[in-house]
This record gives structure tokens, sequence and C-alpha cells, in this order.
């Protein structure tokens, strides 16, 4: 008699276990951790809104309220990061990890985007307590030089994207990638015709002894241009989007400058297409 309780205590046991793993998955989206409720093939992608412009927009580097009315204003966020001492050599490791928690304060931003018959345009604004970029000619890996901010712009329905970059010196460089997997025509990787980028710095560029404020940026992206993936950039088509900031900062005790982004990242890799944002049309 006391087998036969004993089996059926356990069976209710294991019954219970099953059933209250059951609901967790349930309730949890089916997925079995956080990151996995984030980032799992069961997640949907993020949106992006893109806006018809109801005024003219005055590339300048002053996100206007008036110019930008309408723009849904979207936080961009820390990229997804591994703090894990198995990965990251241990002294490197003690040094960037304080109790689980990031050490350097997060440098938040938001970005708007809205077009018109002729543009996509793309402002931002980004909190920046030390504005560096040391890059000066145009069509240059500025993320080896400083702060930017990139732009990943992508048909859902074909290979090829754009990568663009606009810099707190209003600098700009654009490459167009034929496949993720494929390496750069250099025929195609010139200069984006007709592509304007415009900024405003709150403090003063290239001088860590001081504390900056924010720095603010305009980009005018010719939807001609955005038409060379194969799929024209019109209201209704299917495009995907990613935007994407370096951060440098002096006293930073991170190994990498910060990364943050719109959607936010499973992890830093700004060629990750499957995690970008399906544009909303507005």
């Amino acid at each position: 008699m006391k087998d036969r309780r004993s089996r059926k205590m356990n069976f209710r046991a294991v019954t219970f276990s099953v059933a209250a793993a059951a609901a967790s998955i349930i309730l949890t989206g089916c997925c079995t951790s956080a990151y996995d409720c984030k980032f799992g093939l069961g997640k949907e992608n993020a949106k992006i809104d893109v806006s018809k412009a109801k005024a003219k927009i005055k590339i300048d580097g002053v996100i206007d309220e008036k110019e930008w009315a309408g723009a849904t204003v979207h936080n961009i966020q820390p990229a997804y990061v591994y703090k894990d001492k198995k990965v990251i050599p241990p002294k490197v490791f003690a040094n960037i990890n304080l109790k689980n928690r990031r050490v350097d304060p997060y440098e938040g931003g938001t970005v708007r985007l809205m077009y018109d018959d002729k543009y996509l345009y793309i402002g931002a604004i980004l909190e920046d307590s030390d504005i560096i970029q040391y890059g000066t000619v145009d069509q240059s890996h500025f993320y080896l030089s400083g702060d930017l901010l990139e732009m990943f712009l992508k048909p859902a329905n074909a290979p090829s994207y754009w990568e663009c970059y606009g810099t707190p010196n209003a600098k700009k460089t654009s490459l167009f990638f034929t496949n993720r997997r494929y390496p750069l025509d250099p025929s195609k990787s010139i200069l984006m015709d007709g592509m304007v980028v415009a900024t405003k710095v709150k403090g003063t560029l290239n001088n860590y002894k001081d504390k900056d404020k924010r720095w603010s940026i305009e980009v005018a992206i010719p939807r001609a241009q955005l038409a060379k993936t194969g799929r024209p950039f019109n209201p209704g088509e299917p495009w995907t989007i990613l935007i994407a900031r370096y951060n440098y900062n002096y006293g930073s005790v991170e190994s990498n400058p910060h990364f943050s982004t719109y959607p936010e990242l499973p992890v830093v890799n700004y060629h990750h297409l499957e995690y970008y944002a399906d544009v909303n049309w507005k």
C-alpha cells in the first residue's frame, strides 16, 4: 500500500510539474527564457513608423517640431550585450562588470522617419557627453573614428540593401550590398547621389576635457536611390529598417563603444537582417 501510495504521489508531482511548465510556456508566449521571449522564432518583428510629411523638412540638423509633426518618436535602445565571464578574459570581465550590471551610464536617443514624393527623411536626437568624430572625408568607415548614426534600409522581398552613415560633423557614407553574404562591388560603393546630411552639436567636437550634451542629425535619402535595391520605396511596399549607433566616450570602462539600435537587437551585429523593423506606412 505504501509503495502504491508513493507511486501515486510521485505521479501527481510529475503531472503537476509538467502542467506548471506547460502553463508557464503558454503564459510566456511559448518561450522558455526572457531572451527567447524577446528574440525567439515566435516573436514578431518590431514596427517602425514612416509617416507622410505634412510640411517641408529643411535639412539643417535641427529637429523642428512643426516640420516633423505627426512623426512617431522611437526610442533607441542598448543592443543586447552578453557579459559572460566564460567568453570574456577574466581581467576584462572584472573591469567592465560590477554586480552584473552596466557600468557606464546609458546615453539614450530618439529617431523619427518621414517621407515625401522624393525623399525618406530620418531625424535623430542623441544624448552624448563626449561628442567625437575624427573622420573628415566622406565615404569613410566612420565607425572606426568616432560617433555616428547608421541607417540600414532593405526591402522585405529582395536581398539587396543600403547602409548609410551620418556623423556629428555632417560627414556621410553609403554602401550598397547586393546580398548580405556577397562582397561589396567597388563600382557601386560610391557615395549615394543626392543624399544630404546636416547636424547640430550641443557641445564641442573632439574635446574630451569638457562635458557635451547631445547632437542631432537630419538625413534626406532619395527614394530613387533606394529603388536600386530592386523594389520601390513606396507606401504599402514592404520594407525593413534598422537605425544603429556607435557612441564613444572618454573614460568609458566598457571594452567597446556603446552600441544602441532601434529596434533592439539580440546581439551586436547590425547585419542581422532578420531582426530589422518592419516599416509601418502612415
